[in-house]
């Protein structure tokens, strides 16, 4: 029985769905690859085509025109074959670590929330940790909590908003987290 690239495709895509719900289960490479009957080598492509296929190319800018549709992002469209081919693991150099999330509704409310005034999705998930970040170290160093312990945050504080001047160099820092 032949296959049509279509179906290898479907095949393809389900796959790569597969190996990102059980990577961010928590499964090592090999684990994937023999619960799926395929090579390590297999699934680390996998891996790589989704990181790639989800993140933001360097020349682009991290604040978009218009906000993005997150449906979009959420679910990327389907790219060529030829543009997903992989150089061989000898030339090949190493991606920078990727994290991968699985797309509950929920996260891609928060995530439609965050993106709302233009920013990218990368940019936003870079500056909601920081500032997360930056409250747990704060009440940790200050001694509200054990390091051990995850901080409650039961206010926000917000500076007032100042329109930016005309002319004045804009402020990216807090667009790109």
């Amino acid at each position: 029985m032949t296959t049509t690239a279509t179906e290898d495709a479907d095949a393809i895509e389900t796959r790569r769905a597969t190996v990102a719900q059980l990577r961010a289960d928590g499964l090592s490479l090999r684990e994937i690859a023999t619960k799926l009957s395929t090579t390590k080598d297999t699934v680390h492509r996998d891996l790589q085509a989704l990181s790639r296929d989800t993140a933001t190319p360097c020349d682009q800018p991290c604040r978009s025109t218009a906000p993005p549709d997150i449906l979009t992002v959420a679910l990327p469209t389907a790219t060529p074959e030829s543009d997903t081919a992989t150089p061989s693991r000898d030339t090949a150099t190493h991606p920078a670590p990727a994290v991968t999330l699985p797309l509950t509704a929920r996260f891609v409310a928060d995530l439609a929330t965050l993106t709302r005034n233009g920013i990218s999705p990368e940019a936003a998930v870079r500056h909601a940790v920081a500032l997360v970040a930056q409250a747990y170290r704060q009440a940790w160093e200050a001694g509200t909590y054990p390091r051990d312990v995850n901080p409650v945050m039961k206010r926000y504080e917000f500076a007032p908003y100042t329109p930016p001047v005309p002319g004045a160099p804009a402020n990216t820092a807090t667009a790109q987290g």
